[in-house]
């Protein structure tokens, strides 16, 4: 048996050119091993210079070994950060880099590139609201300046703009085959019912969390809108308030909330979505009572309370 990820007509070609082995093996033997081209051309030099040709021989196997000790200690990460194929930046701390440095392109052409092989929704979960979990670490520990605060919550508020303009344009454009069929347009109901409001709970991350839930819902059907004012709220006009957290809030909080919003507006249902909990979204084992942990939960909340309200008034 041979090494894996080496492939036969590799070492049939070394028997006719040894020479190659240098030039080929980056390619073929790194990308499947899990390696860098470059890590393995200075693996191959290094154990060659040392040990010869059994060195050259022995040097993949050495060096990914190495790697895969080094994914697992902590203080030896840096290994895998020079040798590995890994990118240096998740992409959840890419969108971060970029939200620091208020530079809103690069962080929307990673947002239109994720669009080409998943949803809107799923970037919202899987990215932005990844970036935004990483700055809530940073702020509890008094990190994040005012300044910082504000490039994160531009740079939030132009990827969703962008998104939006984005496809809308693709939707028109699909839209225009199926109109010179007929004229009937379907329309979602619950774009005509009472609008659903998304309002931020405590701090300026809060504010960002608000607009990815409105957007999120807006793609869903819902007639869903940001409010920081309260004159709609006060009136009646709310069917369903979400209340957006991404920092820790304790339960005397939460209860404080739901009281406090269900004196404005008797009629709407109150949630509390506590976005800024990963590991508990994950587990989706809450129950009703404690509020939705991620986009998903969240949707399903806001139309269960749509389904349950139209029942009641019919």
């Amino acid at each position: 048996m041979g090494i894996a990820g080496y492939d036969p007509s590799v070492r049939a070609l070394h028997r006719r050119d040894p020479r190659c082995r240098l030039a080929v093996e980056p390619l073929v033997c790194g990308r499947s091993a899990g390696l860098s081209p470059v890590a393995v051309v200075v693996a191959a030099s290094f154990w060659t210079w040392l040990w010869g040709p059994l060195g050259l021989l022995l040097s993949t196997p050495l060096t990914l070994c190495l790697v895969v000790f080094a994914r697992h200690v902590d203080r030896l990460q840096f290994i895998d950060v020079m040798l590995g194929d890994q990118p240096a930046l998740t992409p959840q701390q890419t969108a971060y880099q970029r939200m620091l440095t208020g530079d809103p392109i690069d962080a929307i052409e990673q947002a239109r590139s994720y669009l080409k092989k998943g949803s809107a929704v799923a970037y919202y979960e899987e990215i932005l609201l990844g970036a935004l979990r990483l700055a809530e670490a940073d702020a509890a520990q008094g990190r994040l300046d005012d300044v910082r605060l504000e490039n994160i919550h531009e740079t939030v508020s132009e990827i969703i703009e962008d998104m939006a303009s984005h496809e809308t344009a693709e939707g028109n454009a699909s839209a225009e085959a199926p109109a010179k069929k007929g004229k009937i347009v379907n329309i979602d109901a619950r774009k005509l019912g009472k609008p659903v409001f998304c309002i931020p709970g405590l701090g300026r991350l809060d504010d960002c969390a608000a607009l990815i839930v409105a957007d999120a819902l807006k793609r869903e059907g819902f007639n869903a809108r940001v409010s920081g004012a309260d004159t709609e709220i006060d009136a009646g006009n709310a069917e369903t308030i979400c209340v957006c957290f991404l920092e820790e809030v304790s339960e005397a909080r939460l209860s404080f909330t739901v009281r406090k919003f269900s004196r404005r507006a008797a009629s709407a249902r109150i949630i509390v979505c506590r976005l800024g909990n990963q590991f508990e979204a994950d587990k989706e084992q809450r129950s009703d009572d404690v509020g939705p942990q991620s986009l998903a939960t969240t949707i399903a909340a806001v139309a269960k309370s749509t389904s349950v309200k139209t029942r009641r008034e019919q």
